[in-house]
């Protein structure tokens, strides 16, 4: 798997050999407020592209939730972003896609759910079973 060749089998494996199901997980790309996307595109053209095209898997579970880039390679392990961590989550809804804010450990996170493109072809349906079930950890 690589950038230009992220698969949706490969990306559901990835998922179901580490947490043992495919439902809990979005496939996101980083988002990038205002403020910070007009700073990265003042400093480098390069930069922006680079960091505003970064994929992501997050699968959401009771402990926190997990983050895996697969911008480059689908290999290397998830990185636990602990439940205890995250603060102020919210979600914007949109009509093509939804955006993912929080705090971990004060930092500002966010990313883009988007639901139209061949990796991201599951992300409205698992989205809406994980607002049912309160994403698994809130």
């Amino acid at each position: 798997m690589g950038l230009l060749f992220n698969d949706t089998n490969e990306i559901k494996t990835k998922v179901k050999e580490n947490f043992g199901d495919n439902k809990n997980f979005l496939v996101a790309m980083k988002h990038n407020d205002t403020k910070t996307g007009l700073g990265k595109l003042v400093l480098s053209n390069l930069l922006y592209t680079m960091d505003s095209a970064r994929t992501f898997i997050l699968y959401f579970s009771p402990k926190g939730i997990f983050e895996k880039e697969i911008s480059n390679s689908s290999k290397g392990n998830f990185t636990l972003l602990p439940a205890n961590e995250i603060e102020d989550f919210e979600i914007k809804e949109k009509p093509n896609k939804t955006i993912i804010n929080f705090l971990h450990l004060g930092k500002k996170i966010s990313y883009e759910i988007p639901y139209k493109g061949k990796i991201f072809i599951d992300n409205e349906k698992n989205l809406q079973i994980l607002k049912a079930n309160n994403w698994n950890i809130i």
